[in-house]
């Protein structure tokens, strides 16, 4: 367990592009991604959960925490989550990212510096991955100012926040840790191998 951070895993979204079926519950080697996530990463802290509506998921097993905000995306599960969890750091993945790793986890916050408000990592071409990050409490006001501007792009809160971006090629991990699966295509590409 890693002291002061917590997990949390997006599942809010309206899975349209998967034609309605909910990403977090597609199977993979048996599990689902959202046990095959909760598996890897674990050891890392409390496991939270982000959703639109407690209720679709009260079957759950894990702490839900539910938007403030609603329909915005990614960046209301954020806010939310680092509103109400104890935790100083919070690591945020997303329920279609299934290859994730608590290695991973472990390595980027040992990146982090007193004055890091946010790490996360960037690929080859030089684009910047939002999720599969840790984010500081100390964004809330920031977050908060961005919503209420309605501003919800996380892209434009990572430059905002000055966050640290480490280029993943510079790291013992490879590019398929931050793959996620958003269509029917992918998932089926996926299934092939």
């Amino acid at each position: 367990m890693i002291s002061n951070l917590a997990t949390l895993i997006l599942m809010g979204g309206q899975n349209k592009r998967m034609n309605g079926q909910h990403k977090a519950f597609l199977k993979l080697h048996e599990k689902s991604f959202l046990d095959q996530i909760i598996t890897s990463l674990k050891s890392c802290g409390p496991i939270y959960l982000s959703v639109n509506d407690k209720s679709l998921y009260s079957h759950l097993p894990y702490p839900l925490i539910e938007d403030c905000y609603k329909e915005i995306g990614p960046i209301g599960g954020i806010y939310s989550t680092l509103l109400k969890v104890p935790s100083n750091y919070v690591f945020i993945t997303a329920c279609d990212m299934p290859f994730m790793e608590a290695e991973f986890v472990n390595y980027l916050y040992s990146q982090l510096e007193p004055d890091t408000s946010c790490i996360v990592v960037s690929d080859s071409s030089g684009r910047f991955y939002p999720l599969g990050g840790i984010y500081s409490k100390t964004m809330l006001p920031l977050i908060k100012e961005q919503i209420e501007n309605e501003n919800y792009r996380l892209g434009a809160l990572l430059k905002r926040a000055g966050a640290k971006i480490v280029p993943l090629n510079e790291t013992p991990f490879s590019e398929k840790l931050l793959r996620n699966i958003n269509t029917p295509k992918e998932y089926e590409a996926l299934l092939e191998k």
